[in-house]
């Protein structure tokens, strides 16, 4: 019996025990996360090839090369591959510069040039051709004439920079003295006050040109010429281009108004338009770029330096002569690309609101330069003094100086006979007809 007790106690207290244990522990997943790093993909972008430009211009003072040299010094900062050579000549010497440089196959990679020159440039196959971009730009940015300007045989071929115009120069100071208020709006009134003006010692030698004459370069002869011409009613061709016009009765009498100086000692040819700021000469017909000189060297000070528009013949208005000059890219150069990449810049603003670097240089104190962007005109319309106002007005009477294969054939040939007659080695109406004879040979052969 007592076993049994001690069983069923021992039992009971197994029973007791089991229940006091802890429950077996529940079984955890436990979700391990794998972290798997992505490949960097690393793009290395590869250095830009070394690029050397060769730039060209007839921008060749000391003065103009110190301007310009900072901004090409900017573009080579902003593009480190690239080295600009800045090459410059007097513009007497770019023509032969241009064309024996690519003759002997080192032609610059960018030149400016004289618009003239555009027929036979393209003909010769000088130009390239610019992109479409360039010449949406030009087309978007600049007024119709200065887009013709740049236009031959219907193609674009560069970025229009300076315009040009020609003005009647003139002293305020000596016609004041010599009683004038204003200067002469007629030819009758250009030859009194020129003559009244003139100087002659006792030997009969003009000492003071009443009005100055540019003789020895072919726009300094021409370019006033045709402004006189066409303020005569005349024309220097013919519509269809066919011809030349100079030696109208209009062209015989704007070359006889030049006699009638030379004859009674008003002007006189020895005397050099460079005399001018010197009191060498009291008017002449010259172009704004000319301001820079003037504000520099004029004796009597910049603030005699009067503007007029060109006196006017019998049978016509004042009128005058317009030139322009553009960059361009050699057709041969190895990096056209790079070439106008940089020619776009220099002609186009960094933002809206400020000038192109080609319009601050233009309109700096070094030159007198209109510039052909319309946003540089509107931007940097407080540089223009009253000197170069006088030239923007008359820029809505201007005859955009035509531009045909052979024109600086044509050119060279009337300059040649207009100094024939000046110097008296043909009378005027010869020289007119043998210019004539030959420019219209010039135009006939380019045809």
């Amino acid at each position: 019996m007592r076993s049994r007790v001690l069983i069923v106690s021992l039992v009971l207290v197994a029973a007791l025990l089991a229940s006091c244990a802890p429950a077996p522990a529940t079984p955890q997943i436990v979700k391990q996360t794998q972290i798997v790093e992505k490949e960097k993909q690393v793009v290395v972008t590869p250095t830009p090839a070394p690029v050397k430009l060769v730039m060209l211009t007839h921008w060749g003072e000391e003065a103009a090369l110190k301007a310009m040299q900072p901004k090409l010094d900017e573009y080579m900062k902003l593009h480190p591959n690239v080295t600009i050579e800045y090459q410059t000549v007097t513009f007497d010497q770019l023509l032969t510069k241009i064309t024996t440089a690519r003759a002997a196959g080192i032609s610059p990679d960018i030149y400016h040039f004289y618009n003239l020159w555009l027929p036979d440039f393209v003909a010769g196959g000088m130009l390239a051709v610019p992109p479409d971009e360039v010449v949406a730009d030009i087309r978007a940015n600049y007024s119709q004439g200065s887009v013709d300007a740049v236009t031959y045989a219907g193609k674009v071929w560069g970025y229009p920079t300076e315009i040009n115009t020609y003005q009647l120069i003139y002293n305020k100071k000596m016609l004041a003295e010599a009683g004038y208020t204003k200067p002469p709006e007629t030819w009758d009134e250009l030859k009194e006050m020129a003559c009244k003006l003139a100087q002659v010692d006792s030997t009969g030698k003009v000492t003071r040109a009443g009005f100055l004459v540019i003789p020895g370069w072919d726009s300094g002869v021409v370019h006033p010429f045709l402004s006189l011409l066409w303020s005569n009613g005349g024309q220097f061709l013919a519509d269809d281009r066919s011809k030349v016009l100079f030696d109208s009765p209009a062209g015989q009498q704007t070359l006889q108004l030049y006699m009638d100086l030379l004859k009674n000692k008003c002007t006189d040819p020895a005397i050099s338009w460079g005399d001018f700021p010197n009191n060498g000469g009291a008017m002449v017909i010259m172009a704004n770029w000319w301001r820079g000189t003037l504000q520099s060297t004029f004796k009597d000070g910049y603030e005699n330096v009067g503007v007029a528009p060109i006196p006017h013949g019998p049978n016509g208005q004042s009128s005058t002569l317009q030139y322009n000059w553009l960059f361009g890219v050699d057709n041969g150069s190895k990096h056209r690309q790079e070439a106008w990449d940089l020619v776009r810049w220099l002609n186009t603003p960094a933002k809206e609101g400020e000038a192109s670097p080609i319009g601050d240089y233009l309109t700096g104190p070094v030159f007198g330069a209109m510039p052909s962007r319309l946003s540089d005109q509107k931007v940097l319309a407080n540089r223009f003094d009253a000197f170069l106002q006088a030239f923007i007005a008359s820029t809505k009477v201007a005859h955009p100086e035509p531009i045909v294969a052979g024109g600086q054939e044509i050119k060279t040939t009337l300059q040649t006979e207009i100094e024939a007659a000046w110097y008296g080695k043909k009378p005027p109406e010869q020289a007119l007809k043998d210019a004539a004879e030959e420019a219209n040979r010039i135009l006939a052969e380019k045809r």
